[in-house]
């Protein structure tokens, strides 16, 4: 951002210098416009070619000022614009357009607001996923680390407006508020919430309090690290065979098994059986742990064998990535 705006100042120093020499030679000497550009630019170029007009003491005091002024101006750029070439800053800038532009194409997408070791986990959960997400941040390390990896991302606080809506937060599916404080936390979520009603916003939360206001602004759900930390070690020490089966479900260790979501689509394998008839165990190796009714969204916890899918239910399946992608695609293999 800081090389940006020295090209920006570059760009209107130079604008500016021009427009003052052509209007000070259209007025000292008398010429037209054409001829004011021609001695602004041979005279912050110092070209020495013939001038035009007839000078006088007052246009020549005023070239010396134009003088002084386009050298210190383009001495300025030019080290300005080597320094940036050597330390690969002018490169930078060309991703960051290209960056914006990509940004700027997202649609159902997600935003992570904050940088840090759990942004950390969740950014690399989202690239294992494939998913669609921008990064905003105003930490330079990060932003560096970020761009490297080819991870979009939004240098700035997530408390402005303007931030958000680089980041595509009107066109935005979800949005995670990982912030260090909690304040910021709940200014983000407010601010989400007034650019975008229709967004799902989880944000990270420090007390109870907290956790209170920030549904209170906006928030469809809160989650404190500390509280599930210390409930995690808790059930590991009162219940170790528990916490040993949700590691395999979580994927904690080298376990490959994972909790995932299959919408029941048109013309989809499932539509129209019931969960008898489709066989999920024997073709796929999948369990089905819950089934999400589409037209009241209410969860139902192992689901009977006589219950018949429908259009936009989704079923909790637990399994490997390879058996989700075989349910998926069995409407394909059977057409």
């Amino acid at each position: 951002m800081e090389e940006k705006r020295k090209l920006k100042f570059i760009l209107i120093a130079f604008i500016l210098l021009l427009v003052i020499g052509i209007i000070g030679y259209m007025n000292l000497l008398s010429v037209g416009f054409v001829d004011a550009l021609y001695m602004t630019v041979i005279t912050i170029s110092t070209v020495g070619f013939g001038e035009v007009g007839t000078s006088n003491a007052r246009s020549d005091l005023f070239s010396v000022l134009m003088i002084f002024l386009g050298v210190g101006i383009v001495g300025y750029a030019f080290t300005t614009i080597v320094a940036m070439l050597v330390e690969g800053k002018l490169t930078d800038i060309w991703k960051g357009k290209k960056m914006d532009k990509n940004i700027a194409a997202l649609t159902d997408h997600y935003i992570i607001c904050g940088s840090g070791e759990m942004a950390d986990v969740i950014i690399h959960k989202f690239v294992d996923e494939n998913l669609d997400f921008v990064v905003i941040t105003d930490n330079r390390e990060d932003l560096d680390e970020y761009s490297q990896d080819n991870i979009l991302v939004v240098e700035g606080q997530s408390t402005e407006e303007s931030v958000l809506m680089h980041a595509g937060i009107d066109k935005a599916k979800g949005l995670i508020a990982t912030l260090d404080h909690e304040v910021d936390n709940i200014v983000t979520v407010l601010t989400a919430r007034d650019l975008n009603r229709e967004i799902y916003i989880i944000s990270n939360a420090t007390s109870k309090s907290g956790s209170d206001k920030l549904m209170k602004v906006g928030a469809n759900k809160t989650l404190s690290a500390t509280e599930i930390s210390g409930n995690r070690m808790a059930s590991l020490m009162i219940k170790p065979n528990i916490i040993s089966f949700l590691d395999v479900v979580t994927r904690i260790g080298d376990v490959e098994l994972d909790l995932e979501e299959v919408a029941v689509k048109n013309g989809s394998y499932l539509e129209n059986k019931n969960l008898k008839e489709a066989q999920i165990p024997s073709k796929t190796g999948l369990i089905v742990l819950a089934i999400k009714k589409y037209e009241d969204k209410q969860l139902i916890f192992n689901p009977p064998v006589s219950y018949t899918f429908k259009i936009g239910d989704v079923l909790i399946v637990l399994g490997r990535e390879d058996q989700v992608d075989k349910l998926r695609n069995l409407s394909i293999e059977m057409n």
